[in-house]
């Protein structure tokens, strides 16, 4: 696990405790995404992994400690948002973003084959 997805998961972990309404874990996901982009010179992989970080650490709060489908809905929607409202250069790789996010999705549908709603949140998100 990279220090990105770490520094996710604990934040995400902290709203999950705390309560926060999803209104509160959108914002914050999208504020922690928008300032890693603006950190540094970034190009398509920066971008992918980012978001790939992001994704897996909601994923991983669905897998250890039963986090709801909603959490991994929002932070996927979350990102999406930041590469696409970001402009310029990282706006050409919303693309990209949106096959990280899926292939985080279908991995966590292919553990989980139990639940079909894994696949049905992926069918929901925005495409580019």
């Amino acid at each position: 696990m990279n220090p990105f997805e770490e520094a996710m998961l604990s934040e995400l972990l902290a709203l999950m405790r705390a309560g926060v309404p999803v209104r509160g874990v959108h914002i914050t996901v999208r504020e922690l995404l928008s300032a890693r982009m603006e950190r540094g010179p970034l190009g398509p992989r920066e971008v992918g992994d980012a978001v790939e970080a992001t994704v897996r650490a909601a994923c991983r709060l669905v897998r250890e400690r039963d986090a709801s489908g909603e959490l991994v809905e929002t932070v996927c929607r979350a990102t999406i948002e930041v590469v696409r409202g970001h402009g310029g250069e990282s706006a050409r790789w919303l693309t990209e973003a949106m096959s990280v996010t899926y292939s985080v999705l279908d991995e966590l549908a292919r553990e989980r084959a139990e639940e079909p709603a894994w696949r049905w949140i992926a069918g929901r998100l925005p495409y580019a």
